[in-house]
């Protein structure tokens, strides 16, 4: 993956370091100087994913996908059939799906504007629409654009806030912080990123990506969980899963389902939850297919406020409200 050239604003690259505290409640509360570059609202649709509109090239509002577990911003064919996207001769974009990488050709999408987070002459891929019954959005954010900026998802007004990447954070007491460890190729926006969530006695590495509507354990990582596992009603059998496993892909696959008394990310917790289990190829892709592997999907973030500190490396989990 070739990392695409960025400028931030003026104003943004400009600015000094500033400090969000984030408070006891759901809502952070910025200092006075630390003013958000964009606040731009967000749903949750698509089976669950955080979504957002933006304009392409002038026209919209389109539905966009917040994905970080995608290293590049991309649309769907459904855009594609109203624009006229470039093709670029001789470039591929290698982009990650729970079926492993693929290398897909690269269009000149051109400006894509997030209600003031912008992309100037962008390239990306034009990925296929999804099978029905399952209805495509038209594109999706990636890793590419987040990682210029340190990004608030804020639970309680349902808007997602991008900062200068150079802002302190403190945390307040009931929040959590956790490391996030680049993993991928090297230059900005093509990496994807891993924290160490806790299952039982077992560590678990897991890739964080919004893009994928549940959590995934490989079968390596259900062994290493020596206790609090319980199969579902199916005793262990496989079952179709349908949506509960689908990437922007639109994968589908057969996968186990089990209830895990208890995980931790940091000192954040959920209890009693169903996972899936499943050896999705990415994840041999990435060198684990016989070691303990996860995929931290949107559903952990469900009710919570969070934080992603890229330049700083950290994630932050804000309480269950």
């Amino acid at each position: 993956m070739k990392s695409l050239p960025h400028r931030l604003p003026a104003a943004i690259a400009a600015a000094g370091m500033l400090v969000i505290c984030l408070s006891n409640g759901a809502a952070a509360q910025p200092a006075a100087d630390a003013e958000p570059f964009a606040e731009i609202p967000y749903r949750l649709a698509y089976q669950g994913w955080y979504t957002v509109s933006a304009a392409v090239n002038g026209d919209g509002p389109h539905d966009f996908i917040v994905d970080s577990g995608a290293t590049i911003t991309s649309v769907f064919e459904n855009l594609a059939d109203q624009q006229d996207f470039t093709p670029l001769e001789g470039k591929t974009i290698q982009i990650v799906g729970l079926a492993g990488t693929q290398e897909l050709q690269s269009y000149r999408i051109g400006d894509i504007d997030f209600s003031g987070v912008e992309m100037t002459g962008h390239e990306g891929v034009i990925l296929r629409d999804w099978e029905p019954p399952n209805l495509p959005p038209q594109g999706v954010m990636g890793l590419d654009l987040l990682t210029r900026y340190a990004v608030y998802v804020d639970d309680e007004t349902k808007t997602i806030r991008f900062y200068d990447p150079s802002i302190a954070v403190e945390k307040g007491r009931r929040w959590t912080r956790t490391r996030m460890t680049p993993l991928g190729a090297e230059g900005p926006g093509a990496k994807l990123f891993m924290i160490k969530l806790k299952a039982g006695s077992a560590r678990i590495p897991c890739i964080v990506d919004l893009g994928a509507s549940g959590t995934i354990f490989n079968t390596p990582a259900l062994r290493a969980m020596t206790s609090g596992i319980h199969f579902s009603a199916a005793q262990g059998k496989d079952f179709t899963t349908g949506s509960r496993i689908n990437d922007i892909f639109d994968t589908t696959d057969r996968a186990r389902a089990v209830q895990i008394q208890r995980i931790r990310i940091g000192g954040a917790s959920w209890r009693e939850k169903v996972f899936i289990i499943y050896d999705a190829k990415i994840f041999a892709d990435l060198g684990y297919a016989r070691k303990p592997f996860c995929l931290v999907g949107a559903d952990l973030f469900a009710g919570r406020s969070f934080m992603f500190d890229f330049a700083g490396e950290a994630l932050y989990i804000g309480p269950q409200t």
